[in-house]
């Protein structure tokens, strides 16, 4: 007999965590992705919209899903777009998860009409999986690769406008900041909707940081700390790692990352919703260059991405940062649901890193 499908609460959170925390990215460090101690809070956080959903056998979380809707701009228009997540099941359950019952129930609570998710580019078979046509069912398809950088404080980045301000946000910036958000991010797809800095689940308005000529705002972004909902947990490492930590003092003097303890938490922060005007590469390096000397000794590393096609991949590729890829898939809900597509530009993708 199959596990069957129900939308979780509160009291299924242990189940979700177990699952969440069965695997770790592996490599010559082990990372952990978890959202401790309360998964199911951590998810509904997302957004005030998420759908958490559960699979169980004889009352025990065996599968998990989620959906975080959110409101994002595709071709300049405002549309509701579902995040699909922890989509998991535990390693030591061999019956059947029906992945479709899933999302047949939570289509309509998620209420969104364009529905994506990310996988770790070395998934080769989930990706298969996902992206395997199957009529009348909901598929996936690959809109572009993803690149997450964790950079170190330390690293050295020129400065290429020395003429620019650049300086942390106060609450008098509010509406500039929004309406620079909202001119950039329109152009781009799956960039979020700010309507104001009082929503939970998004950066207060002191979390940003603003480059400008004279009052023309040229660059921003917000340095965002989320442990409070998601970590990283370095598991473990190799000999190698372990051999190189002994050295964490010349390392970072050589804009290295410090490498943490084995089974501690990683502390960063975002650098979230990062836009520049014209997408030109030295606003990007400027910014860059100023907003590393903000993380003083409260964090060891900052983490952003980029997809394939964006322009500030270019200027990301050129500084000193651990990287690892994913891949972006939009699920095709056309066949499933007999709704229309709504087709957008996939090289102007801007995904943040912080949502995912």
């Amino acid at each position: 007999m199959s596990a069957g499908f129900m939308f979780a609460s509160e009291k299924d959170g242990e189940g979700i965590l177990r699952i969440m925390e069965s695997d770790a990215v592996k490599g010559d460090i082990k990372l952990l992705y978890t959202r401790r101690p309360d998964p199911y809070g951590s998810l509904m956080k997302e957004s005030g919209r998420s759908v958490i959903g559960v699979f169980k056998k004889d009352e025990e979380v065996v599968g998990t899903i989620a959906c975080i809707p959110r409101k994002m701009y595709i071709n300049s228009e405002v549309h509701t777009v579902s995040y699909v997540t922890n989509m998991k099941r535990a390693h030591d359950y061999e019956g059947l998860i029906n992945w479709i019952e899933a999302f047949d129930k939570m289509y309509d609570p998620a209420d969104s009409e364009v529905f994506y998710c990310s996988v770790v580019k070395e998934n080769t078979d989930v990706i298969k999986m996902l992206t395997k046509r199957r009529k009348k069912l909901p598929f996936s398809v690959q809109i572009d690769g993803y690149r997450t950088y964790i950079i170190s404080p330390a690293v050295r980045i020129k400065n290429p406008c020395p003429g620019l301000s650049f300086r942390r946000a106060e609450e008098k910036d509010a509406k500039e900041i929004l309406g620079f958000l909202k001119e950039k991010g329109s152009s781009k797809n799956f960039f979020p909707v700010f309507d104001s800095f009082d929503e939970e689940n998004l950066p207060d308005i002191t979390d940003f940081y603003i480059l400008s000529e004279g009052k023309r705002i040229k660059a921003a972004g917000a340095l965002w700390d989320r442990s409070d909902c998601k970590q990283y947990i370095v598991e473990s490492y190799s000999k190698k790692i372990a051999l190189l930590r002994m050295f964490n003092f010349l390392l970072s003097c050589l804009g290295y990352i410090r490498i943490p303890k084995a089974k501690s938490r990683a502390k960063f922060a975002f650098l979230s919703f990062f836009l520049a005007e014209d997408d030109n590469g030295d606003l990007y390096r400027c910014f860059l260059h100023h907003i590393r000397k903000e993380m003083t000794r409260k964090y060891d590393m900052f983490v952003l991405g980029s997809s394939e096609h964006n322009k500030k991949k270019a200027v990301l590729d050129g500084i000193r940062a651990i990287t690892f890829d994913t891949t972006l898939c939009q699920v095709k809900m056309s066949d499933f649901r007999n709704v229309p597509d709504i087709d957008f530009d996939h090289e102007k993708l801007e995904v943040e890193c912080a949502l995912l």
